[in-house]
């Protein structure tokens, strides 16, 4: 329970970010501009892969799983 709360409120609090972003309020780039970035480099590939396979397998194991 407290997994999935954390889940929601990183996903809550990027979701404000990309918002306050976009509107101007904050004065950093987007998602899609960091992202591009970050994905500029092999290393930043590499890095954003990584990520993406471990907020996956978490997320897979948590909900498909039974007794998790």
């Amino acid at each position: 329970m407290i997994g999935t709360i954390g889940w929601l409120a990183l996903l809550g609090s990027g979701l404000l970010l990309e918002i306050l972003s976009r509107a101007g309020v904050l004065r950093t780039p987007a998602l899609a501009r960091s992202l591009a970035l970050i994905g500029s480099s092999l290393s930043g590939r590499v890095l954003l892969v990584l990520f993406w396979v471990f907020a996956g397998l978490h997320l897979f194991t948590r909900y498909t799983l039974p007794g998790h």
